[in-house]
């Protein structure tokens, strides 16, 4: 039995999200590769495609580290327009985002695109934005093998500052049972570090096999 919950306040976390914090693997590699090749980018474009938690966000942040890259809908010679297939579907932002896309072409700046979904099933209603997409080249980050979900689950665990001895142990207990997704490995991190706050335990497999388990009756 467990002793009464504590309230947990919002503590602010150390964010790693540099180059070295990087984890390559196969799944990720050609988009990192892309990324490292501005400005040789075919017209300037690329789109960077790939489910929730994969790794799009820090690697447009290491984009924007070396370009000067800003978010759209700055006003900037370079731009990153994260959840570009969210972006579309309203036309005065496809208008908008028209109009981005022909002042990079124009004026030799840059786009990355970021987006869960293929170019091909964004819902684009304008004809000329959907014309200009169809040139940007489409790099896609897929599902992670063993050693980038063992490798994210330690990168979420030391941003948290949890001790590596006591991360590696759950992280290896975690990797075979959990749901094989960055952003499910996030989540899952976070929910220790919640419960452990809360009410006092130490971070350990009995307490991850809770958490799995209580994901499951959601």
């Amino acid at each position: 039995m467990t002793g009464p919950r504590q309230l947990v306040l919002p503590l602010p976390r150390r964010e790693l999200l540099g180059r070295e914090d990087f984890y390559v693997a196969d799944s990720n590699r050609a988009a990192l590769e892309a990324i490292e090749s501005w400005p040789g980018w075919t017209g300037g474009m690329l789109a960077l495609i790939g489910p929730e938690g994969a790794g799009k966000t820090h690697l447009a942040g290491l984009h924007a580290a070396r370009s000067g890259a800003a978010l759209w809908p700055a006003a900037a010679g370079h731009l990153i327009v994260e959840d570009a297939d969210r972006v579309v579907g309203d036309r005065a932002r496809e208008e908008a985002l028209f109009h981005a896309f022909n002042r990079a072409v124009g004026q030799g700046g840059s786009i990355l695109f970021t987006a869960r979904r293929p170019l091909a099933g964004w819902p684009v209603g304008l004809p000329d934005l959907r014309t200009r997409l169809n040139t940007v080249v489409a790099v896609d980050l897929t599902a992670p093998d063993d050693a980038l979900l063992t490798a994210v689950l330690l990168k979420q665990f030391a941003d948290r500052q949890i001790d590596p001895v006591r991360a590696a142990e759950v992280a290896a207990w975690l990797v075979p049972r959990m749901d094989r997704s960055l952003a499910a490995a996030r989540r899952v991190v976070e929910a220790l570090d919640a419960r452990s706050l809360a009410e006092k335990r130490r971070i350990d497999t009995r307490l991850a096999a809770e958490i799995l388990q209580s994901s499951l009756d959601l």
